[in-house]
């Protein structure tokens, strides 16, 4: 005859009736004023819940990370670290709360949104946050012989609740966040890359203006030196002249070699 098997198991003794949904409005300050917000992303960095006599208080960490452009086009990375705290009355529960105090208590995740907005130099980000709350505890299961007749295994598994289902649940959910995890890491990857990217297109634009500004600058300084030229050569003319009539009384010579002289000035600026 097979023997039962005992063994300790996690076993969900209470959790809320419904999800819960948190809606939260948070504003932040950044150095430079962006002109609008290129991706968002929030994850999740710990999940915890602790009873605090009456009440049970729900902690949830996040991490923010968001890619914005200034009005000059270049890509700035914001970054921070937010705490949702949640309070939870034990009337939101399925059953009334135990004082065992083995009980532990696991959060998970059904939903994250969130919505970004700039105003002036500040990032208003919204919010979207539904979760479920389970209370476990360690039990004893008891693991059934396949001899024991139906009537008995059915008083047994009313009397300790199965471990199996239980356990594969909390394997799933699990999973799930890992996965989770995995595809926020991912974002946050491809959102590195897309910022080296801007960085070195923005450091192309920069060595180009500096040319674009040198050459500027040498024609400026070569106009300047034509003026200067032109200027020195009419301040020389004889007094009551016109700068740009030639006398009638000067010498058809001396008249075409003012003209010379004048069109040699010009052919060596």
């Amino acid at each position: 005859m097979k023997q039962d098997i005992l063994l300790w198991s996690p076993v969900i003794v209470n959790s809320l009736s419904t999800p819960r949904t948190c809606q939260q409005v948070r504003h932040y300050r950044v150095d430079t004023i962006c002109n609008r917000v290129d991706d968002i992303k929030i994850k999740t960095i710990q999940l915890r819940a602790e009873r605090r006599g009456k009440i049970l208080e729900a902690r949830i960490q996040l991490q923010i990370v968001a890619l914005l452009e200034d009005f000059s086009g270049h890509s700035r990375l914001f970054s921070r670290p937010e705490l949702i705290k949640e309070r939870l009355a034990w009337q939101e529960f399925d059953k009334p709360p135990q004082q065992a105090a083995d009980i532990k208590y696991i959060i998970q995740i059904q939903e994250l949104k969130c919505d970004a907005e700039l105003q002036g130099n500040e990032i208003i980000i919204s919010y979207l946050l539904s979760y479920m709350l389970w209370a476990v505890q360690e039990q004893v299961v008891k693991l059934l012989a396949e001899e024991e007749p139906m009537n008995d295994n059915l008083e047994q598994i009313n009397k300790f609740p199965p471990a199996e289902a239980e356990v594969e649940m909390i394997r799933n959910q699990n999973g799930a966040l890992n996965r989770k995890l995995f595809l926020y890491e991912k974002d946050l990857i491809s959102l590195q890359r897309g910022i080296k990217k801007a960085e070195e297109r923005n450091a192309q634009l920069c060595r180009e203006l500096s040319g674009t500004q040198a050459t500027v600058q040498q024609l400026r300084e070569a106009v300047t030196r034509k003026d200067l030229l032109i200027c020195s050569y009419e301040n020389h003319l004889p007094m009551g002249l016109p700068k740009n009539t030639p006398s009638v009384a000067m010498a058809p010579a001396e008249f075409t070699l003012g003209q010379r002289i004048k069109r040699i000035l010009m052919n060596t600026l």
